[in-house]
């Protein structure tokens, strides 16, 4: 039972942790070309834009009136330049990690077997 509150406590803090870490919801162009001017090339982003809509790409480089993304993709496009004006919100995209379904599911899966192990044990001594 400790082994699942564990596993809930650290999937609670899990989820809390994977907040935007660049967001701004104003439309001012400026605000987002000093956001960008802050990007590292090749960073993963989540875009929004003011007409709904809505992609990640590869963050390439800010520029005087525009940013340069690449979307993701199944087959590669090419790079597209975005007006500030045209951003509704910005947010990096964080590497994947494990999630709580996953701590979860490998909790459950872990407690199975030492249950079953336990049952073989016990079977065993009959």
């Amino acid at each position: 039972m400790k082994t699942l509150s564990f596993v809930v406590i650290a999937a609670l803090t899990l989820s809390l942790g994977t907040a935007p870490v660049f967001a701004q919801s104003g439309y001012d162009g400026s605000a987002w070309r000093d956001l960008a001017q802050h990007l590292d090339a090749g960073v993963v982003v989540d875009l929004r834009l003011r007409n709904g809509q809505h992609f990640k790409a590869t963050f390439i480089g800010a520029h005087e009136d525009a940013i340069a993304v690449q979307r993701k993709t199944r087959v590669p496009v090419a790079i597209e330049q975005v007006p500030y004006d045209a951003i509704a919100s910005l947010s990096r995209v964080e590497p994947a990690s494990l999630s709580g379904g996953k701590i979860a599911g490998i909790a459950l899966a872990s407690a199975g077997a030492v249950i079953g192990i336990l049952i073989l044990l016990a079977a065993s001594l009959d």
